[in-house]
């Protein structure tokens, strides 16, 4: 399974030639991961984990910030396959298969440059899996999984303990010691990682500026817009999400298991039903976010199609068929969205960059830097927001907070969203300027603005040569380095939990299938507590004390569980 899942990921990588990272969150997370290298992680905060990983992975292997964003892109969605077939590790193979099947191969919706919501669904099934143990240890583990994840995407940590606490409320008639285990484990492990985020360092401040269109239409206060983006997207990709062909499958298998592992599942799936429609009546979160996160529906499907080929089983031709061809349904659906998935950055907006990057190198610490960008459609924010993320990400990361986007003029009469765009851009160039003291260098990048001149900017395009030395620019690799890289990352998160998955899980092959996600949940953890000590992690040296410590503590810890639990020889009685 794990093989069949990383070729998987890696299709679109290797098949179409892809040499950067894909979907349109990739390049925040290439300059998060830059300026954190430089700055530290409270420059990111409060979503520390994903660019503590991301460094960690560069550190230990020396790979590039680029080969390690794709890595884990790659990596995590095999760990959300594995962590969901070892949530059903319990049931028979073909259930278990099914279930890691379909969870993995639906977890390219996220993959597609979500990278902080992906690690969270891997440590939020990695909680899950080790409470379903139903035992202390897994209790304690369950509890670090939740702090991790509080670490990595604080949004999506909540609405992940709400619903593990709406698990443990279930239990509370028949089964109360297992309810105060299981609410207790979640609130101790959110209240870890919330204490973790509040140590941190306010200083340096995280950057301004919005990563997203989203982000930017709350910024400029045009709340039906947004309202009305949320309804567009979730509407005009339904069709992408197999969750709507696996509904009916789903409902089979809702009530199919029992245990904390049914309560889990029907939890999830109240929580995901109820969540997209406070997203659609408030307006605050979009919905389609909600259904990306909603792995419970392809694991519900895989109880659903085991249950449906056991009625069958007497027609087992048909069976065969009627099974079969839903499952090959289902992962043509992740197939073509996956397969259509293309980075949000050129080699063309790279190379201007570059060149941009040598020329910011010679000026002035503090110079604002002032990229121009228009284009001929009125709107424009999308390609705004998506310029500053790759300017950010190509420049000298001791640069990055310098970067400032600024809006053209479309001329004639823009709507609001462009009207809006053109006003807030410029007031954050003043702002800029009026807070450096200096006037801000004005740069023109022909893929982001091919319709300006200015006098006084610097024009450059894809053939500038690079005069003088960039510091550290944004590289494209190559399919080839980055399958290497996402092979790499998967063991050495493999190799950091297997121990501590090994002590939660006594099923050596649920423990196994489970050790990519707990690699994840205590490399963000041990990064995340060593860096105050000023531990770099993008160096070889702080990259393996990170590793070797959070993988080693898991090894002494099965080493000590396995010593004091195994059953004892009469002579060692007597003694």
């Amino acid at each position: 399974m794990a093989t069949g899942l990383l070729a998987w990921f890696l299709w679109p990588f290797v098949a179409n030639g892809l040499r950067f990272p894909v979907g349109p969150d990739a390049p925040v997370y290439l300059w998060w991961t830059r300026i954190a290298g430089e700055e530290g992680l409270a420059a990111v905060a409060p979503r520390p984990g994903a660019p503590a990983l991301t460094l960690v992975l560069q550190g230990a292997f020396g790979r590039t910030v680029v080969e390690s964003v794709a890595a884990l892109e790659i990596t995590l969605g095999v760990a959300v396959g594995l962590a969901s077939a070892s949530l059903l590790r319990g049931r028979d193979r073909g259930t278990w298969l099914l279930a890691g099947a379909l969870a993995g191969t639906f977890a390219v919706h996220l993959a597609a440059g979500y990278v902080a919501n992906l690690l969270q669904a891997a440590v939020f099934l990695a909680a899950a899996v080790v409470l379903a143990v139903g035992s202390g240890r897994g209790a304690i583990f369950a509890a670090a999984a939740v702090a991790a994840g509080v670490l990595v995407h604080p949004p999506f940590a909540a609405l992940g303990s709400g619903i593990l606490l709406l698990a443990a409320v279930m239990a509370w008639r028949r089964d109360r010691p297992s309810a105060v285990r299981e609410g207790l484990a979640v609130l101790a492990g959110s209240a870890l990682g919330a204490t973790a985020l509040l140590a941190m360092p306010t200083d340096p401040p995280r950057p301004r500026g919005a990563t997203s269109r989203d982000a930017f239409l709350r910024r400029a206060g045009l709340d039906d817009e947004l309202r009305g983006s949320y309804a567009d997207r979730f509407f005009r990709r339904w069709t992408r999400y197999v969750q709507w062909v696996s509904l009916p499958l789903a409902a089979v298998g809702l009530w199919e298991p029992d245990g904390f592992v049914g309560r889990f599942l029907r939890a999830w799936a109240i929580t995901t039903v109820v969540g997209v429609g406070l997203a659609f009546a408030t307006g605050r979160l979009p919905p389609d976010r909600l259904v990306t996160f909603g792995f419970v529906v392809p694991i519900l499907a895989a109880l659903g199609l085991t249950r449906l080929g056991r009625r069958l089983r007497p027609r087992r031709t048909f069976a065969i068929a009627a099974v079969g061809g839903s499952t090959v349904l289902l992962l043509a659906g992740s197939l073509i969205a996956w397969n259509r998935q293309e980075p949000f950055l050129s080699g063309e907006e790279v190379a201007a960059a570059a060149a941009a990057n040598a020329i910011v190198a010679r000026l002035d610490h503090g110079t604002p830097l002032a990229f121009l960008v228009n284009t001929t459609d009125q709107t424009g924010s999308f390609l705004a927001t998506r310029a500053a993320n790759v300017l950010r990400a190509a420049v000298p990361p001791d640069r990055i907070r310098d970067v400032v986007v600024v809006v053209r003029p479309a001329g004639g009469d823009a709507d609001r969203e462009r009207a809006a765009l053109e006003r807030v851009t410029a007031d954050d160039l003043r702002r800029a300027e009026r807070r450096s003291g200096r006037p801000a260098a004005t740069f023109v990048l022909r893929p982001f603005n091919p319709v300006d001149d200015p006098e006084d900017a610097i024009v450059l395009d894809a053939s500038t040569p690079v005069s003088g030395d960039p510091v550290e620019p944004l590289r494209a690799s190559s399919p080839g380095g980055i399958a290497l890289s996402a092979g790499l990352a998967t063991v050495l998160l493999t190799a950091a939990g297997f121990g501590w998955a090994r002590a939660a899980v006594r099923d050596a092959a649920a423990a196994l299938a489970l050790a990519p996600a707990a690699g994840a949940a205590v490399l963000v953890l041990v990064a995340v507590g060593l860096e105050r000590f000023e531990l770099l992690l993008a160096d070889p040296a702080g990259a393996w004390v990170v590793s070797g410590i959070a993988g080693g503590g898991g090894y002494g810890a099965w080493g000590i569980l396995e010593r004091l639990t195994r059953p004892r020889s009469p002579a060692e009685v007597d003694e």
